[in-house]
């Protein structure tokens, strides 16, 4: 009886280390605040805005430790509107990451629905991850926001080798006798040591799909018709098609104790039967930490496609009432220069003019 007993309890105690061993985690980000814009379609307006310095979202994340340096995970992440409750993508869950992973001494293998290396890698250093959405460049055409993820996705990262990582992605069109079709693929390097994290990425995608006339302002582009004045209220947008588009760029960042100056250079081509165009944008800024719970950014972004061109001067103040909680105020301002009609700061409709100011105040928590 008493063998008995104690084989019970050591398979008690072998089926509690083996829970513990595993983990769910349910996180999220939700951020909302009123925004004053000077000029949106002719006239100024005053709206509420939410995930500005960090996207709403919600997801769960799953930890498995398999033994002999093995590791299962998986995320589940949805983005939605904290304004309204709305999914962020209509009819998609899981929108911004759907996904399980093995983790190993060699590497690690993901499978699923996952952004690109151009937004992994090089959005740590942007202006628009570091403070307001509406610091990110002109329609977030390289990423920076995550509104771009590659489904059917399959991704290998190595380990990191005096704190260098090399990834690579690929998407699987899964289009019958065109194997090309719809892919997308990725490569991606990052360097973290310390204070300092440098980051580059290329990526290439098939058969995608963009509102140039609302982001950019753009009535066409390439012999496609996009909207006949993109300004105007009640204003139409068509969608602008590209066999593929390839983006690449570098960005990196040092975080001292006084300053953080951080840097960013992206290029997004489009290919299609008439052509090609592209757009590229560098940025430079500067935060400076005030104290510990205080923190001021600047920056500055100038943006090119073809004879278009967008400069954008950006400002925000952050106090972190704690770890997982910030109020702060954001600032930006855009002069469109060149063939370029319209100012358009991402995330709002365009300006009918060549100038457009936004300002606002929010509150933004981790959890």
């Amino acid at each position: 009886m008493k063998k008995v007993l104690l084989n019970m309890t050591l398979l008690a105690l072998a089926s509690t280390q083996a829970f513990a061993q595993s983990s769910v985690t349910l996180y999220g980000s939700v951020d909302a605040g009123v925004t004053y814009v000077t000029n949106e379609r002719g006239g100024n307006n005053v709206r509420l805005d939410t995930g500005n310095r960090s996207p709403d979202r919600w997801g769960f994340r799953g930890v498995e430790d398999l033994g002999g340096n093995l590791k299962a995970t998986f995320v589940l992440e949805n983005g939605f509107n904290l304004n309204d409750g709305s999914f962020k993508r209509s009819g998609v869950l899981f929108s911004r990451y759907a996904y399980v992973a093995l983790s190993a001494p060699q590497g690690t293998l993901t499978l699923g629905h996952i952004p690109d290396f151009m937004y992994e890698y090089l959005r740590a250093s942007s202006s628009g991850f570091l403070g307001s959405s509406y610091f990110f460049h002109p329609g977030n055409l390289d990423n920076q926001a995550n509104q771009f993820q590659i489904d059917n996705a399959v991704k290998y990262e190595t380990p990191a080798f005096h704190g260098l990582t090399l990834g690579v992605i690929n998407g699987f069109g899964g289009q019958p006798g065109n194997f090309n079709g719809g892919r997308s693929y990725s490569f991606g390097a990052r360097y973290a040591n310390g204070p300092a994290l440098l980051a580059a990425a290329y990526t290439v995608s098939n058969n995608r799909s963009f509102n140039l006339g609302q982001t950019l302002g753009l009535s066409s582009l390439l012999g496609q018709g996009l909207s006949a004045n993109p300004a105007a209220p009640g204003a139409t947008y068509a969608m602008f098609n590209a066999d593929q588009t390839r983006s690449y760029g570098v960005s990196g960042r040092y975080t001292g104790s006084l300053f953080g100056p951080h840097a960013m250079y992206s290029n997004v081509k489009f290919t299609t039967p008439r052509g090609t165009a592209s757009i590229w944008s560098a940025e430079g800024g500067l935060d400076t930490f005030l104290s510990p719970f205080d923190t001021v950014g600047v920056s500055y972004t100038y943006s090119k496609l073809d004879a278009d061109h967008w400069n954008q001067v950006n400002l925000i103040y952050m106090h972190f009432l704690s770890k997982a909680t910030t109020v702060y105020a954001a600032a930006a301002w855009q002069r469109a220069g060149g063939a370029a009609q319209f100012a358009v700061v991402n995330g709002l409709s365009p300006s009918n003019s060549n100038a457009q100011a936004v300002a606002r105040i929010g509150l933004h928590h981790f959890f």
